[in-house]
């Protein structure tokens, strides 16, 4: 991928919800190196929806999308970016694709809705579109393509009870999906400092644990981005040019 230089080390909208604060903290390169194996975060999402400037936005489909594919798309400009060539299963119709949805939430509030699709031929390779609750940026949508097979065999929680499904038959979002980790409890008498360190120790963990560590701590307790343009690809068949692109930076 390349972003333009002089925004490496620049903020990005919306840190005071998803914790990231520039493009390096974000480290688009690393959770392209992951999506195959894990689904993004919603605070990832989060802040890749609300900074789409710095990434190209497909004017097409993608043909045939391989696991570990997430691309960005305008739904305003591009209404037909479903069109990806996989064989998804449809509502009794036998037309229309069955999308089950939700909202997930970042911190306290919910403000990213998920729609998601399962394989006809392959139930365990998925589709998920995301895009903002804002309406002024909702235009922007993630698509994320994944084998889902460890999923399966590994217990799922209930969904936040204030999220909303148009599936009740769908399988359920694992409830970390829905709450992002960026949720600060404050005693009320707590001074500033604390809860500033307290806050900061908290979008730490969310930055660097995975969902399992992130789900233990909840029972318990209840890119770097090359010279020039911009990003031109979040496909893992483009991987290479992305490496090839940080190295020129560091």
């Amino acid at each position: 991928m390349n972003m333009m230089a002089n925004n490496v080390e620049g903020k990005l909208m919306g840190s005071e919800i998803h914790g990231f604060h520039t493009l390096q903290e974000l480290d688009v390169g690393s959770i392209m190196g992951e999506a195959r194996t894990r689904w993004l975060r919603p605070n990832e999402i989060h802040a890749i929806l609300c900074n789409s400037k710095y990434f190209t936005i497909h004017v097409k489909p993608v043909n045939l999308p391989k696991s570990g594919t997430f691309v960005l798309f305008d739904r305003k400009k591009l209404r037909n970016f479903r069109k990806d060539g996989h064989n998804w299963k449809k509502k009794k119709d036998g037309k229309t694709i069955k999308e089950a949805h939700e909202h997930l939430k970042v911190g306290n509030e919910e403000r990213i809705h998920v729609y998601y699709a399962h394989g006809q031929d392959n139930t365990d390779f998925v589709r998920r579109c995301y895009w903002l609750l804002d309406k002024s940026a909702e235009h922007i949508v993630l698509v994320h393509y994944r084998e889902i097979q460890e999923v399966q065999a590994s217990p799922v929680s209930h969904v936040n009870s204030n999220s909303s499904s148009s599936d009740p038959a769908a399988p359920l979002i694992i409830s970390e999906e829905i709450n992002s980790g960026t949720n600060i409890a404050y005693a009320g008498e707590i001074n500033h400092n604390s809860a500033v360190k307290s806050h900061e120790l908290r979008l730490l963990e969310i930055n660097t644990l995975e969902w399992d560590d992130l789900v233990l701590a909840n029972d318990l307790n209840t890119s770097t981005v090359p010279n020039g343009g911009k990003v031109q690809d979040f496909d893992q068949q483009n991987q290479v040019l992305l490496n090839n692109s940080f190295n020129n930076v560091s």
